[in-house]
């Protein structure tokens, strides 16, 4: 073979190196199992799953009936979120996860509120977010959103692991208004740096 294709091949081999984007281990791996509730029965508009239904795969419902969404509105990631209120219900859900006593982990999660809500209850909606015998509450005005127009947004929370498995639970802290709550989607745990 000709000096000249070995050095063109030589750059062309370069050239692809370099123009590889970074690997995919650069970004943190979500610790959850479906965090944005995208594997579980077909929810049409919405579902109502009682407390205790392992439906929506790795989580499980928690104190009350919680409403899985399907198309009756836009959610902050895929076609799938959740209503933290029932048919009724003031609900929440929860997942364990394996953690390592001592560190700091991050959880992120997108919320919203259901803009449906009664107006004498109030559009400012409430969650907690509990973990590691720690909480911390979390607040969304639902007033002037639609179902097209969630205006989702992004809330972090950090805690330290006590034990080898860690259960994150996301509950509404709302007592009015039991068929529209926060919305809930998109949720992430990651070692915290």
């Amino acid at each position: 073979m000709p000096r000249k294709c070995v050095y063109l091949t030589a750059l062309a081999v370069t050239a692809i190196w370099f123009t590889v984007p970074a690997a995919a281990e650069d970004k943190p791996k979500n610790l959850l199992v479906n965090g944005s509730f995208e594997d579980g029965p077909d929810a049409g508009d919405f579902l109502p799953l009682e407390p205790g239904s392992t439906d929506i795969k790795g989580w499980t419902v928690t104190r009350a009936q919680v409403d899985y969404i399907g198309g009756h509105w836009k959610s902050a990631d895929g076609n799938r979120s959740l209503d933290l209120h029932g048919s009724p219900g003031l609900g929440g859900v929860k997942q364990a996860f394996a953690t390592t006593k001592g560190r700091k982990y991050k959880v992120t999660f997108s919320m919203a509120a259901n803009p449906n809500f009664q107006p004498e209850a109030g559009s400012v909606k409430l969650l907690c977010v509990r973990a590691a015998g720690k909480k911390e509450a979390f607040s969304f005005d639902a007033a002037g959103k639609t179902v097209e127009e969630m205006g989702w947004v992004t809330k972090t929370w950090e805690f330290t692991a006590v034990d080898d498995e860690t259960t994150l639970e996301i509950h509404t802290l709302e007592t009015e208004d039991t068929s529209c709550g926060p919305a809930l989607d998109n949720v992430s745990v990651v070692e915290a740096k």
